[in-house]
């Protein structure tokens, strides 16, 4: 991709260092650097002087892969460590394995060739899809494994001849022997780094590289959830919850705000609308005169002050997530989100000038039923009856993909056919209230997306091919047909007896209580 001019860019002398990272979001610029995830690596990395670390994402079809910083190419890097954010990033992985000019299997790298390995929540959730790729997988959070690993990689003149003696790190999976694996974690936020002088791109803001929350500075108040929704993949990988204090957040905000001096602070975090401290940061965001940006709160948490501290902060947007309508859902996914809350945010939200929702809903949950999908229709009517004028309320509607360590494991994903059905249904209800929008993909992308969070090694075959066919619905269709891979051996209701491809990673939750909890939100008990 063509360098784009940022702040706090880092460039070390190759000759300087001993080993040399690329570190890789498979994905576009603009989608890499709008969260925290790749400044913090970056940071992590960079501090050490022995290393190296340039970034690399996603190029257009016309540019050749290449780092930011130095115009290098991948095969040139002793480590090539990606993020994995979101399952269908994996093609995105598999075309820049494919450009990379080295082979993109490791049983077909030689020596001398770099190092993959892979980390983030899909690493964590199920590594088996990419195992046939990638060398070694991060199991959770960076921190507490990352000097380490990168000491043993330096240990060794040709890591790829030792990856098996990874095995015994902490945090680390090994395809090649499926070892037992534990989630490692960080365990006090106060005492994690947290990156001060952060990469922002310096563009214009209608700039294809502009990220989604514009020249802004990050600071991730809290990881982890508190919350039960079984559905969430975070809440069970990430747990428990964490919180940096107020008093250490406030400290990131000042002195970040000197080595990277823009506008507006992004506040990141899981569950950030359960951040103890959340009006405080707000107002110390707001009294410096700066512009705020919170990616979602729960109905409950916004009080006229809040809204007050947002309007202030400039956020004109805000995404609230009810995931279901009827209380029956939200007793399945359990998520009980009063009505009247969800009511009376948009009024208070509204009030101080915060004009537009994004309400986020789930379809395809097990038991539902028509009348479920006529509580979607109602509740956002009844939200847009606030006050809200045309296309103000977005509603992005998601057929349930079941997640890996989550009690929706063993569920069976929606067929397309019935998803369709309903997104039919609801855009028909909701047909001529030009104060609604609803948004949603084609149903075959999120068939896709469920294989791969539930797939096993089989998969990566299929990735390869789909990439090397074009990426889109058909070359899944093609690659899965050759593969002689069926979506509904993948997508079906499982037994709870029944091995799982993940069964060699421990994220910390036991079988007993994802069983029991699965029994719970089944209709009758089925």
């Amino acid at each position: 991709m063509p360098v784009v001019p940022e702040l706090n860019v880092i460039k070390k002398d190759w000759r300087k260092v001993d080993l040399r990272i690329a570190l890789c979001y498979p994905n576009v610029y603009r989608a890499g650097m709008t969260g925290l995830t790749v400044r913090l690596l970056y940071a992590l990395l960079n501090s050490r002087e022995d290393v190296l670390c340039e970034r690399f994402f996603l190029p257009d079809s016309k540019e050749p892969l290449r780092s930011l910083e130095s115009n290098q190419s991948l095969e040139k890097f002793d480590v090539v460590a990606f993020t994995l954010q979101y399952e269908e990033d994996y093609l995105n992985v598999m075309r820049m394995l494919l450009l990379s000019g080295f082979s993109p299997k490791r049983a077909d790298r030689k020596p001398g060739d770099p190092l993959v390995i892979a980390g983030g929540p899909c690493a964590t959730a199920n590594p088996e899809p990419l195992a046939d790729y990638i060398d070694l997988f991060v199991i959770g959070e960076a921190e507490p494994v990352l000097d380490e690993l990168i000491d043993c990689i330096k240990s060794f003149k040709d890591p790829l001849s030792h990856v098996v003696e990874f095995a015994d790190l902490k945090g680390v999976y090994v395809p090649e022997v499926s070892n037992l694996t534990r989630r490692v974690w960080v365990r006090n936020l106060d005492d994690a780094p947290h990156p001060l002088a952060q990469q922002v791109p310096l563009v214009d803001e209608r700039s294809r590289h502009m990220t989604i929350f514009g020249q802004a500075f990050a600071v991730e108040v809290s990881r982890g959830c508190s919350r039960r929704c079984r559905f969430c993949l975070l809440r069970h990988i990430g747990h428990p919850k964490r919180e940096r204090s107020i008093e250490r957040a406030k400290e990131i905000l000042s002195e970040g705000i000197r080595y990277t001096p823009v506008g507006k602070v992004s506040l990141i975090g899981a569950s950030i609308f359960d951040y103890s401290g959340l009006e405080e940061i707000c107002e110390h965001v707001v009294s410096r005169g700066l512009e705020l940006a919170i990616p979602s709160i729960r109905p409950e948490s916004i009080t006229e002050h809040l809204a007050e501290l947002l309007a202030k902060g400039k956020q004109r947007n805000v995404s609230m997530a009810p995931d279901a309508a009827s209380p029956r859902m939200q007793e399945v996914i359990c998520k009980e989100m009063d009505e009247e809350d969800l009511k009376d945010a948009a009024k208070i939200l509204l009030s101080q000038g915060v004009n537009r929702l994004k309400l986020y809903f789930i379809i395809g949950l097990p038991g539902e039923t028509r009348e479920d999908l006529e509580a979607i229709v109602d509740l956002s009517r009844k939200i847009a009856d606030a006050g809200y004028g045309p296309r103000a309320v977005h509603l992005s509607i998601n057929p349930l993909v079941p997640k890996p360590h989550t009690p929706f494991q063993w569920e069976k994903a929606p067929s397309v056919f019935y998803v369709r059905k309903s997104l039919d249904f609801l855009r028909r209800k909701l047909k001529g209230d030009n104060r609604i929008v609803v948004d949603a993909l084609d149903p075959r992308h999120f068939q896709i997306q469920a294989i791969l969070s539930l797939g096993d090694r089989r998969i990566g075959k299929v990735i390869e091919l789909a990439a090397q066919y074009g990426g889109g619905l058909g070359a899944w269709r093609r690659a899965m047909k050759e593969c002689e891979v069926k979506a509904e051996h993948y997508i079906r209701r499982k037994g709870f007896d029944e091995p799982m491809p993940w069964g060699r990673i421990d994220v910390g939750l036991s079988k007993r209580y994802l069983k029991r909890e699965a029994e719970k939100c089944r209709p009758n008990g089925s």
